[in-house]
């Protein structure tokens, strides 16, 4: 949200042109902690700043899972 704000600060009277053109008031938009996944693309598009910087935590990386296998009676977990 960071960069959507800095955005806004270089950017004078862009929050209020966003809600706009979301059909949201500004103080709505001054609310979010992050950008709502429904609205992401639409933020992207009007402001330019990719999706990934503007909700880097649906982007990140899943850890790696671990897997199953069962080998004589014993099981054994080994990441993949």
């Amino acid at each position: 949200m960071e960069v959507l704000v800095n955005y806004f600060k270089a950017n004078r009277g862009a929050q209020k042109r966003l809600a706009d053109h979301l059909g949201k008031w500004p103080s709505t938009i001054s609310q979010w902690k992050q950008v709502p996944v429904e609205h992401l693309a639409k933020v992207e598009a009007f402001t330019g700043i990719p999706r990934e910087q503007l909700l880097p935590v649906a982007f990140e990386k899943a850890p790696a899972k671990a897997s199953r296998r069962k080998r004589r009676g014993r099981i054994e977990v080994r990441a993949q």
